[in-house]
């Protein structure tokens, strides 16, 4: 049994060229971490049920009848619709497993067993697997079966707890962090396991938990709170450690984040008009900024105050001190910067309709990164990869005709099906 590779489609200069990914993750952190791997050159078959498909397809916005939600995190990938818990759609993903060098899912921890997918069932068949598992709170553990989504695991890792104005309720990011950075620890974790593959032959299970990922990422603010033993409170956009460093309202109305560092302190003293500030002790070195920033920030403020932002911002870093005015999304969209890096690019929808998408940020000078394809329709490809896997015609016309299998549109009868 062989991969069933694309029609037209050969190992070329991209990082994971030859790579096969086996995708069985829904909603938004398993499959952006495919996405990724995708867009680096691997070949991802996503797999969704027949009927209902991944539940992102169906979260608004929506162009052309697509998802733009399920869109931006599943370009790049071929999709077959099989249904796990008939015997014949098991069959299907166990043959792409036999020859996948990455299987994922993120199914609530024991149910990937119980539908004969899990990673000792796929080892048994292809020992050198890289297998990947995502969950809310780790395959093992008291928690291992509670749900995780987004919210639930910025809470429950403390992220809200430290998010919000001083004084103020605690506050969700309305980035999704815990699918989000999830999804790049994922990404990160699966290349290594591909690496030691490479080097030693063997594959692994890689059990990757959200709230794993997001009490790691708490570094400074849980350092401090183990040294300490001091419970962090809400600044707001404040760092209690590094004084100043905070947004400042300035005399349009808009807000500048700025954060001068020591070596800078002099410089920026004279800019804002308070040189004495540089000598004064209780402002002369960080330790004392903060010791005193409730002095320093009222004065500060007050000077912020007399200048528009983007005339600060330019002051600002003819000094090189590092600032920026707080931007909404369409101010960002529009900097001459984000433009000349490509972050945003345009791909063919499902009827070849223009959408555009955030681009993957890894920059490779040899074997870059790039959207190979639009996101796929329910069962898209099912039909090829049933071909590729060597099923014959009426092995197909029966599959779809059980509701075993699916294609993308669901009201094309069978036979018709069969024959693209």
């Amino acid at each position: 049994m062989t991969w069933p590779t694309a029609p037209g489609e050969a190992a070329g200069n991209e990082l994971l060229s030859g790579v096969r990914v086996l995708d069985l993750c829904r909603s938004l952190s398993g499959p952006y971490t495919s996405m990724m791997l995708a867009e680096l050159g691997a070949d991802v078959i996503k797999v969704e049920h027949p009927e209902a498909g991944d539940e992102s397809r169906a979260w608004p916005p929506f162009d052309a009848g697509m998802s733009g939600y399920f869109a931006t995190i599943n370009r790049s990938k071929r999709a077959i619709a099989v249904d796990l818990k008939q015997p014949e759609g098991l069959e299907v993903i166990i043959d792409l497993a036999r020859d996948a060098d990455v299987v994922m899912q993120s199914f609530t921890p024991g149910v990937a067993d119980r539908l004969g997918v899990g990673y000792e069932a796929i080892k048994a068949r292809n020992p050198a697997v890289v297998y990947y598992s995502l969950s809310g709170y780790g395959q093992d553990g008291p928690w291992r079966t509670r749900r995780g989504y987004d919210p639930i695991l910025q809470a429950v890792s403390g992220h809200m707890s430290v998010m919000g104005d001083e004084g103020g309720r605690p506050v969700k990011s309305m980035v999704p962090i815990a699918d989000v950075s999830a999804a790049i620890h994922g990404c990160a974790a699966i290349l290594g396991g591909l690496l030691c593959k490479e080097r030693t032959g063997r594959g692994q299970h890689i059990d990757l938990s959200m709230l794993d990922v997001m009490t790691s990422m708490l570094v400074v603010v849980a350092t401090r709170f183990l040294e300490t033993s001091e419970v962090p409170g809400r600044h707001g956009t404040a760092n209690p450690g590094r004084v100043p460093s905070a947004a400042f309202e300035c005399a349009d109305g808009r807000y500048l984040q700025l954060v001068p560092n020591q070596r800078q302190w002099p410089d920026f003293c004279r800019l804002v008009g308070k040189p004495e500030w540089n000598t004064d002790p209780r402002f002369a070195t960080p330790s004392a900024r903060v010791d005193h920033a409730d002095e320093l920030y009222p004065s500060l403020r007050a000077v912020m105050r007399t200048r528009g932002a983007a005339e600060w911002d330019q002051l600002l870093t003819e000094i090189n001190v590092a600032c920026s005015p707080i931007n909404d999304l369409k101010e960002l969209f529009d900097l001459e910067q984000v433009r000349y890096r490509r972050l945003v690019s345009e791909y063919p929808g499902p009827s070849g309709e223009p959408r555009k998408g955030l681009t993957l940020p890894f920059r490779f000078s040899d074997t870059p990164a790039r959207i190979r394809s639009g996101p796929p329709r329910l069962g898209e490809h099912t039909v090829q990869v049933l071909r590729g896997l060597g099923r014959s015609e009426a092995q197909i016309r029966q599959l779809l005709g059980s509701g075993v299998v699916g294609t993308a549109d669901a009201a094309e009868d069978p036979a018709s099906a069969a024959r693209r």
